[in-house]
């Protein structure tokens, strides 16, 4: 059964399947039984008010209004999710309106106040946020749907950062990493050194412009930004 939302705002909102599932979602986490009647008000001069009402709950007919005007749907849905619990303290006989219920309600009536405390804990909202991202490929649970490791992750993250700032992919593997970038293996090099003695003098130039290229830079590196491919080549200078 869906949620009653009344649209008073004068205009289409586009986030109906958001307040939806945000209302679905604190049912079943607090376990309130009636469906509160949302309404979605339009109030330009509260809007203009930097210190405006944002909304609040009428627990005679259980209804939440939550002022929209000139709002972020994510800080109406967010304000939604406060009024709900609202609903579930009046269902619970927990939401007393005895004592004081004027201006500063909340400095001056500890059970209003205790309330208060209560639906402003934000976890509702994040929990619920958090559960549709966990549904969703997008950036925030990519790593743990691949199962990537921190280390791919990151140079995943860092290569789109290069690739929107410079305008060409990579692969942040390949720095500094790969086997052919490497310097030879001791045993390599005694090998080299037995060629070399019983080599004639041509060998000797030959290997010697081999040794002076050893500080080349691979393919991804030459497109690195000339300050990188500068810091590399120092780097495999100091090999």
């Amino acid at each position: 059964m869906e949620f009653k939302v009344n649209n008073k705002t004068g205009s289409p909102i586009n986030y109906g399947n958001e307040v939806q599932s945000l209302c679905g979602f604190a049912k079943d986490r607090l376990g309130f039984q009636e469906h509160p009647n949302i309404f979605l008000n339009h109030d330009k001069r509260n809007a203009s008010n930097t210190l405006g009402k944002t909304g609040h709950y009428d627990p005679n007919t259980m209804e939440i209004h939550v002022f929209a005007t000139g709002r972020h749907p994510k800080d109406i849905l967010r304000s939604i999710a406060h009024e709900l619990v609202h609903h579930w303290q009046n269902e619970n006989g927990e939401l007393d309106h005895s004592g004081y219920m004027g201006k500063g309600y909340a400095q001056k009536n500890p059970k209003l106040r205790q309330s208060e405390l209560e639906a402003n804990d934000p976890m509702l909202f994040r929990d619920w946020e958090d559960s549709l991202k966990e549904k969703e490929n997008t950036i925030y649970n990519e790593r743990r749907n691949r199962k990537m490791s921190l280390k791919e992750w990151k140079n995943k993250e860092i290569g789109g950062l290069l690739t929107s700032k410079w305008g060409f992919k990579m692969n942040l593997g390949n720095l500094s990493e790969a086997k052919e970038e490497e310097g030879p293996s001791p045993e390599e090099e005694e090998e080299d050194s037995e060629e070399g003695e019983g080599a004639g003098d041509d060998d000797g130039e030959e290997n010697s412009e081999e040794g002076e290229g050893g500080g080349e830079l691979s393919a991804a590196q030459k497109k690195l930004p000339a300050g990188l491919q500068k810091a590399i080549k120092a780097r495999k200078g100091k090999k």
